[in-house]
């Protein structure tokens, strides 16, 4: 498709302009024609179309058949490019899936209520400075962590939905030293009922880039172990 596109490497309204041009063009040749002459006199007298006639109809319906494809080509292409996009916005979405062993309302309250997720917030090594949560569509939460090494990490957003104990959406982007926001990702949590257990599914996309979602597969990762063992407590 995009070796016949390159035929036209112009856009559509300048070939369609061009095109009447060349209309115009083919008019004007054919009104030069003398008209006396012995074909035009035999097609008249054989009630055939006039040369004129019969080039403008000739025109017209190459103009339109070449209209027709090029609007194809172009439809052709934005499919493609819509297609392109999606595929990229799925390989910069970060997919992680766990089942824990306690039910469903059980793992979505220890997601909810600050005094439970301040306990196993953050990968490995990580202390819970701060956790404030305000737990409702267009609530804010914000949240302060220590490294093992001692630098500070806030990690703050917005909760888009609440469907207890089914779905968590929200906001998450990180703030530097100076208080400015870094890009800003979204985070779609599902609970799922797994008999006794539960399939938590974590879905965060809007990343920039690979090397960014690929950044945070690992202290997802991490975190979940922490989840997972801090439920065994409860």
């Amino acid at each position: 498709m995009t070796e016949r596109a390159e035929l036209f490497p112009v856009s559509l309204p300048t070939v369609s302009k061009d095109l009447k041009e060349l209309e115009r063009a083919g008019d004007s040749r054919a009104l030069a024609r003398p008209s006396g002459g012995t074909t035009g006199s035999r097609r008249s007298a054989q009630g055939g179309r006039p040369p004129v006639e019969h080039d403008r109809r000739f025109w017209e319906q190459s103009f339109d058949r070449l209209e027709n494809y090029l609007r194809e080509l172009q439809w052709r292409e934005e499919m493609a490019a819509r297609r392109g996009a999606a595929t990229m916005a799925e390989e910069r979405e970060l997919v992680i899936t766990r089942i824990f062993d306690a039910p469903r309302s059980l793992v979505f309250k220890v997601w909810t209520a600050p005094e439970h997720l301040a306990r196993w917030w953050g990968p490995k090594g990580f202390t819970t400075l701060s956790c404030a949560m305000d737990v409702r569509a267009g609530g804010a939460w914000v949240r302060r962590m220590r490294s093992p090494e001692g630098s500070l990490h806030t990690k703050r957003g917005i909760y888009r939905e609440i469907v207890a104990p089914e779905r968590l959406v929200f906001s998450y982007a990180d703030e530097d030293e100076d208080g400015e926001l870094g890009p800003e990702t979204l985070v779609t949590v599902t609970f799922e009922e797994h008999g006794a257990k539960t399939r938590l599914t974590l879905r965060q996309s809007g990343f920039e880039t690979v090397t960014a979602r690929d950044g945070h597969y690992g202290g997802w990762t991490s975190c979940m172990e922490r989840f997972a063992d801090y439920l065994a407590t409860l």
